[in-house]
């Protein structure tokens, strides 16, 4: 069972004092190491997507010999440096660090200078094992915010013709691993017309609830479109009268920089930070999180195979997008012109060459450690790429 208690207490003092004082860190692709195979012996019946089995098998793979190196040589001593090549593997947190980085550059690069305004949009548990079954329903859940918001905005703003800009990031798992997809959404507080930009200081969740419900609800009705469905819609509507969970949660961060790197930190790495890993003692992992609804500390003590269908769970099928841009964030809208996006955007193109180039291999490790990779260690020459090993 799961142990509840505060950030005070003894027992969750004792473990974050176990985590600071070790010299070992637990990481999540040696439990894979230690236990992948004996958990596909042991569950031969378990539904493993194929995306998983390739996640999983390039992660394990990830620096070492069988995904091959390059092969760096100084010009002056002739010492040579083999760096190997990476998974690229959306299960592997070193690897999807880089990707995230991309990600959020991605995003600031049509950030508008103007207010955002974090909403997050959640479903009740009874509709979740539909999106588990059949995970192409989970552009549902996209369409469903898309339709809400415009059809918000057409209605409020009809006579100034406001285009609204927002994007979209796709969660789908609750702080303990559990399936549970919803939407981050970054809403600009305000859109654009013909005469620039139009600020918009109040948002209504209550009509956001309900029209989302009823989005979400029809157009799940005509995907799957069974009695089974069908009585369960009539059910969520008598049982919720005020719509589904929309809410904009109190900003925790200073700036939308912030904001960005929270809702776009799992898109490509594994669905838990390995630091809320407490113990890993070869047959059992133990991590915490902290609940929503009381900000209480959990600390659950789970079975490595446990731990692993926890993890596989969430990682997305090939192709499959988890962030999407809408209205004037989105490259298609007409309204958008250049001169537009030059007034308007937050960063310059200067500021967005500069967070691409730190996000590449040699200068993000010089910028994090302090280290530069390609001083030789001898005679501190700039070692020079000379071939690839596959």
């Amino acid at each position: 069972m799961p142990i509840i208690c505060t950030q005070d207490d003894k027992l969750f003092n004792e473990y974050k004092e176990k985590v600071s004082n070790r010299k070992v860190i637990f990481h999540i692709k040696d439990i894979f190491i230690d236990h992948w195979n004996n958990f596909l012996n042991k569950f031969p019946h378990f539904n493993i997507r194929q995306t998983v089995f390739d996640n999983v098998k390039r992660m394990i793979k990830c620096k070492t010999l069988d995904l091959g190196f390059d092969v760096f040589k100084c010009p002056n001593c002739g010492k040579e440096k083999i760096c190997f090549h990476t998974c690229k593997s959306r299960l592997c947190s070193s690897c999807g660090n880089k990707y995230n980085n991309e990600r959020q550059t991605s995003i600031f690069s049509k950030l508008f200078k103007f207010k955002h305004r974090h909403v997050v949009w959640t479903i009740p548990e009874e509709l979740r094992r539909y999106f588990r079954e059949d995970r192409k329903r989970l552009s549902l859940l996209f369409k469903a915010c898309e339709i809400t918001i415009n059809s918000w905005f057409r209605d409020k703003y009809k006579k100034k013709n406001i285009t609204p800009a927002f994007i979209s990031i796709l969660h789908t798992y609750g702080r303990s691993l559990i399936w549970n997809p919803h939407i981050h959404m970054i809403l600009l507080e305000g859109g654009i017309n013909k005469d620039g930009f139009v600020p918009v200081n109040f948002f209504a969740y209550a009509a956001f609830r309900k029209r989302f419900m009823k989005v979400l609800l029809d157009l799940l009705d005509e995907e799957i479109h069974t009695k089974e469905f069908k009585q369960l819609k009539r059910d969520l509507y008598r049982e919720l009268h005020e719509g589904f969970y929309v809410f904009s949660p109190p900003s925790k961060f200073k700036t939308i920089d912030g904001l960005i790197k929270y809702v776009t930190r799992y898109v490509a790495r594994p669905v838990m930070a390995e630091s809320r890993i407490l113990d890993y003692d070869k047959t059992f992992v133990t991590f915490w999180y902290q609940r929503h609804e009381d900000n209480k500390i959990v600390i659950e003590k789970i079975h490595a195979f446990d731990f692993i269908a926890r993890i596989i769970l969430h990682i997305p099928n090939k192709n499959q997008k988890y962030i999407r841009y809408y209205g004037c964030y989105n490259e298609s809208t007409k309204i958008v012109t250049n001169k537009i996006k030059e007034m308007f955007r937050k960063y310059n193109e200067k500021s967005i060459e500069f967070k691409r180039t730190i996000n590449k291999w040699r200068l993000n490790i010089q910028v994090s450690f302090n280290i530069d990779p390609l001083k030789c260690p001898i005679c501190d020459t700039i070692m020079v790429y000379t071939e690839s090993v596959w």
